[in-house]
């Protein structure tokens, strides 16, 4: 029988938590007020909410193939509903990216930008297709105690490689593969540095089971911690002592010394959540965290809902936050407008959540209403 560990979701939340307060300050703060030291410091503890999605995807799949390793060396009905799930989460990511709400329109009048923003990945995207990466790679290997072998090989062959495919020009490649390399184009989590985060959860559950089934998490997230802390001051030394002059934008997103920081954050938030759980005892009874398993349980929806509101889509291209207060507050009302736009994610997520556990059928019926209409109007739609 499988087992949800609550503090994978406490996880998740403080991820979903760091991500709505950073997309809103970012959003309705001032530019004037964006040049500040502080603003730099926020903008890279910020950073860490897209390998933090990867790393939790990547600790969920190394859990589900440690218990199903059978399942998925086949392609049973079993591989196919997973294998759909991954289709789901690639088709929400590029229907964010939609330009219209029509097949044809995006067909005939799509510029170059609007496709390559179709194109560019996205954390869902870079999360689907990596999930396809490792399921192509447990099909491939066939022998379970190869694969947590092969997952610390590449990893740093990933971290590694990034610096060169971002410095690399390729005009020449189509785009729609160009943009699963390099942030060139607009991607903002591109298959390199960022599956390197997807294959090191996937590295960390499996550690993390073998001590779990011998009762010594504790001696894991010990070393987690430890882990965590010399990567993410190990690498902040190292970044502090070399030359800032020449460090822009691809540098922050594919330096492999950035993303061990990174990681090393990632290693201490888990750790952290896992404390928790101890301390406090089982997060579901605790009234104070529940919000924040919630925001675990549910941060697709979140995810998804959060930008639709805060962004826009092809839904609300006209009417959503950022056209109302983009760029017009100073710090305390940037996070005030942020602490209220949690609360009302939150009480949307609580909604859903006990639509979908209380009333199943009538939970599925309204998905697959949503997506008929919204698939129909895409299709059908002239212009």
């Amino acid at each position: 029988m499988k087992t949800r560990y609550a503090f994978l979701d406490v996880y998740r939340g403080l991820i979903v938590l760091l991500m709505i307060e950073g997309h809103a300050v970012r959003e309705f703060l001032h530019p004037a007020l964006q040049t500040s030291g502080a603003f730099q410091f926020h903008e890279f503890i910020h950073g860490v909410t897209g390998p933090g999605f990867l790393f939790g995807a990547g600790i969920t799949f190394g859990i589900s193939v440690q218990h199903r390793w059978g399942e998925f060396l086949s392609l049973t009905s079993v591989s196919f509903r997973r294998i759909g799930k991954i289709a789901i989460l690639l088709l929400l990511g590029y229907t964010l990216h939609l330009p219209f709400l029509s097949l044809h329109k995006t067909l005939q009048a799509s510029t170059q930008e609007q496709w390559l923003r179709l194109y560019s990945f996205d954390v869902l995207q870079c999360i689907g297709f990596t999930l396809l990466i490792i399921h192509l790679g447990v099909f491939t290997v066939r022998r379970e105690h190869w694969f947590p072998r092969v997952l610390p090989i590449a990893m740093p062959a990933i971290l590694i490689a990034s610096p060169f495919l971002w410095m690399a020009d390729l005009t020449s490649v189509p785009p729609a593969v160009s943009t699963a390399f390099q942030g060139a184009l607009g991607s903002v989590y591109p298959l390199f540095p960022y599956s390197a985060f997807l294959f090191a959860g996937a590295f960390a559950s499996y550690e993390f089971m073998n001590f779990a089934e011998s009762g010594r998490e504790g001696v894991f997230v010990k070393r987690l911690a430890l882990g965590g802390t010399a990567l993410t001051a190990g690498g902040a030394v190292f970044l502090a002592a070399t030359n800032e002059s020449d460090r822009g934008a691809e540098f922050w997103n594919s330096d492999p010394t950035v993303m061990v920081v990174k990681l090393g954050s990632l290693f201490l938030l888990v750790s952290g959540a896992w404390t928790l759980e101890k301390v406090l005892g089982s997060f579901q009874n605790s009234k104070s965290l529940r919000w924040l398993v919630l925001l675990g349980v549910e941060s697709l929806f979140v995810y998804v809902l959060h930008l639709v509101l805060l962004y826009g889509s092809v839904l609300n291209a006209d009417s959503h936050l950022s056209a109302l207060w983009k760029g017009r507050s100073d710090w305390v009302y940037a996070l005030l407008i942020s602490i209220a736009f949690t609360a009302f994610l939150v009480t949307t997520a609580w909604i859903w959540n006990k639509i979908k556990t209380s009333h199943p059928a009538m939970f599925r019926m309204i998905v697959w209403w949503m997506a008929a209409v919204f698939g129909y109007e895409f299709l059908t739609r002239p212009y």
